[in-house]
C-alpha cells in the first residue's frame, strides 16, 4: 500500500505530463485556426485561380 501511495504522490508532483497537455492544446488550437481559415478562404482562392486560368486561356501569344 505504501508503494502505491508513493507512486501516486510522484505522479501528482510530476509536471512533464502537464507540459505535454499544454503542447497538445497549442497544436490543436493552431490546427483549428488553419481549418477555419481554409474554410473561409477556399472559395476566394478557387475564384482567384479560376480567373487566372481564364486570363491565361484568353491571352494572345
Amino acid at each position: 500500500m505504501n508503494k502505491l501511495m508513493n507512486g501516486m504522490q510522484r505522479f501528482w508532483r510530476d509536471e512533464e505530463g502537464a507540459e505535454t497537455v499544454e503542447w497538445v492544446l497549442v497544436c490543436a488550437l493552431i490546427i483549428a485556426a488553419f481549418i477555419t481559415a481554409y474554410g473561409t478562404l477556399s472559395g476566394n482562392i478557387s475564384a482567384l485561380f479560376g480567373s487566372i486560368g481564364t486570363a491565361l486561356t484568353n491571352a494572345t501569344p
